[in-house]
């Protein structure tokens, strides 16, 4: 347990308290996995004869719950998922010998779709032997209204957007967003295809304008949809003209035009697998070219100092490796409420390894490199344990530059089944970083006690702990009522050179209403949370609204 006391106006912590929480935090635990039915018509080499879907409303009026007002409302005006839809996501076909391991990993792709609240598929064995697989989707409502407003250190920004993921029953997004903060008004449009002319390949449009630029993207990929997909590949191209905005003590204290264009193109195949796991290796192509302007102050002088900004161009190749295992477990009401939530648990990992190449047109010749590692553990579904590792960075002559290695693990216990403890511990640490990619502590940063961009650095520290209580309050069968008590902890190691940061903490409540009838359960957090060793230029209260879930 980690024991807060008083001291100078800050705030000290149990060293032997946090250890033990963190050793607690990374204890492997392994899951049970429970006999499925599928199994048994698997080993005995039964064919699936016909594959029935079916797709039903947002409201199940069958509940009389949700046979109401609000429910036939919703059900008339909601345009159902297209069948052809749903069977195109599917990883079998009539004539196919029974796999389980693709019966449940459709289950899983299936839910993954943003306009899917649920799905499973049941076995029903023939007279002859024959299995019918019934594939049952329960449709989630698509068209969302997303707003937020959070006033944090007397900034305060309004976001809104509407997003129709499931546009005319088709599977496709389109979506428009506004938002307004104290660094820039934006504007923008997206457009998402998981199933472009029907195929595997998906395709991905976002169009920013900013009060200050624009920001383009665009996507274009034949992903590995499936563990056992024989290969993919794709094309990626990106924009974007806008600012670049330094901060310190919450407060803008630099700003620079920025500019930044980046093209990656990437191919691999799998060559090697097993009934579980595969292995994937592949080719692509990097080019990012990155520009500034001439930096100004723009806030009062302080201890930061302006950094020094150097143009860049970045081309080059690399070797691709990655390997994944298919250990998917289900829990419920971890981050979201009412809707099954899909985690791996066996390790999952990434790397890249490549050459920035002058003859290719870089401003320098350097390695760069990025791996990433995932690794989850269960012991039952009242307990999970998550942790996520990355390192990236590029090394030319002078040395490595803009690394930046992150550790994350995460916690959850559900202490009953309307009680779910969380908790998380982070470490960020960067070499030289640009400053486009400088550390922040503060609000938007997971301190929820204080300004966002506190202090800017190259390290830093944060954990958490959230206590949530779901109660059995639910209206119209579209929203559940939720509590929340935090305390959030963290420290920064300052750009100015003056060391680490006093370790910063704070606490808070909150209310957490859960969308039931959004694919992922969403929830719409509302807090305030004050700080217990506050700067003396912050207010004593941060108040935020808004469905972003860091964990």
């Amino acid at each position: 347990m980690i024991l807060p006391g008083a001291s100078s106006g800050r705030i000290r912590w149990s060293s032997i308290g946090l250890l033990s929480v963190l050793l607690a935090l990374a204890m492997p635990l392994q899951a049970a996995k429970p006999t499925k039915p599928w199994r048994a018509l698997e080993a005995r080499k039964a064919s699936i004869s016909k594959v029935e879907v079916e797709i039903g409303d947002v409201f199940d009026l069958t509940r009389p719950d949700e046979n109401i007002w609000v429910g036939r409302t919703a059900n008339r005006l909601h345009v159902t998922t297209r069948e052809a839809v749903i069977r195109r996501a599917l990883l079998f076909s009539e004539g196919d010998r029974v796999r389980e391991r693709r019966i449940y990993e459709t289950e899983r792709l299936l839910r993954a779709m943003p306009f899917v609240k649920n799905a499973r598929i049941d076995p029903v064995v023939q007279p002859d032997g024959t299995v019918v697989a019934r594939v049952q989707v329960r449709d989630a409502w698509t068209t969302q209204v997303n707003a937020g407003y959070s006033q944090v250190g007397g900034q305060k920004s309004l976001f809104l957007e509407i997003d129709e993921k499931n546009f005319l029953g088709t599977g496709k997004s389109v979506a428009y967003d506004y938002s307004k903060d104290h660094e820039r008004s934006t504007w923008g449009f997206s457009y998402g295809d998981p199933q472009l002319f029907g195929s595997r390949w998906t395709l991905g449009a976002h169009l920013q304008y900013l009060s200050d630029g624009f920001v383009r993207s665009f996507n274009l990929e034949r992903p590995f949809f499936a563990l056992d997909t024989p290969w993919s590949t794709g094309v990626a191209l990106s924009q974007k003209r806008t600012s670049l905005y330094l901060y310190d003590q919450g407060v803008e204290v630099f700003q620079a035009p920025f500019i930044q264009d980046e093209v990656r193109l990437a191919g691999a195949r799998a060559f090697h697998q097993t009934e579980t796991r595969v292995w994937r290796g592949g080719l692509l192509f990097k080019r990012q070219d990155t520009s500034y302007g001439l930096i100004t102050q723009t806030g009062p002088p302080g201890p930061l100092a302006p950094p020094t900004l150097t143009d860049r161009r970045l081309r080059g190749p690399a070797l691709t490796l990655s390997t994944q295992e298919d250990a998917f477990e289900s829990f419920e009401d971890l981050q979201g409420m009412d809707t099954p939530e899909d985690y791996n648990l066996a390790w999952t990992a990434q790397m890249e390894l490549g050459m920035y190449s002058r003859s290719l047109g870089s401003s320098m010749t350097a390695p760069f490199f990025r791996i990433q590692a995932d690794k989850g553990w269960s012991s039952s579904s009242e307990n999970l344990t998550l942790l996520t590792a990355s390192w990236d960075g590029r090394k030319p002559s002078t040395g490595l530059e803009d690394s930046h290695l992150a550790v994350a693990l995460v916690q959850y216990h559900k202490w009953t089944s309307n009680q779910i403890l969380a908790a998380l511990a982070a470490v960020d640490v960067a070499r030289r970083p640009d400053p486009e990619r400088w550390y922040y502590m503060g609000g938007d940063q997971g301190m929820r006690g204080f300004p966002n961009q506190l202090h800017p650095g190259d390290a830093r520290w944060l954990v958490s702990f959230d206590y949530r209580l779901l109660t059995e309050q639910r209206w119209w069968g579209l929203v559940r009522l939720g509590y929340s008590a935090f305390i959030d902890m963290g420290s920064v190691r300052r750009m100015d050179g003056q060391g680490w940061s006093r370790v910063y903490s704070d606490v808070g409540v909150g209310l957490r209403l859960g969308n039931l009838k959004s694919s992922a359960g969403r929830v719409i957090l509302l807090s305030i949370a004050a700080p217990l060793n506050r700067e003396p230029y912050q207010s004593r209260w941060q108040i935020t609204v808004g469905n972003t879930m860091r964990f």
